[in-house]
């Protein structure tokens, strides 16, 4: 359900930030927003479909790190298109959280 609301918000985020005129800023934060979507489906892939959560851990943090880059490009262009990324960095930083005490609690997994 969470997720939900988040890829809407993504993907509202994203259109406002493509239907701004065209500008560096406005393509870089383009890039970073199409980043982001890779590297959230890379931990998906990585986590949930290899079972492999110490390669996801780097990809989240790497994730989250696009993430705040993205509402920081998008504050220059669009600032409702920064403020929706919000939730969902705060959501990614609570998974990683998470992946980091899976490996914790489960030492085999490294």
């Amino acid at each position: 359900m969470v997720w939900t609301a988040l890829y809407a918000l993504i993907a509202w985020s994203g259109y406002r930030i493509w239907s701004t005129a065209p500008s560096r800023s406005r393509n870089a934060a383009l890039r970073l927003w199409l980043s982001q979507l890779a590297a959230n489906a890379k931990w998906a892939h990585l986590f949930f479909g290899q079972h492999r959560p110490t390669l996801a851990l780097s990809d989240v943090v790497a994730l989250e790190g696009t993430i705040v880059s993205y509402i920081s490009a998008a504050h220059k262009v669009d600032r409702a298109a920064a403020y929706a990324f919000v939730p969902y960095a705060a959501w990614v930083a609570f998974a990683t959280v998470l992946n980091a005490e899976i490996i914790r609690l489960n030492p085999s997994l490294r």
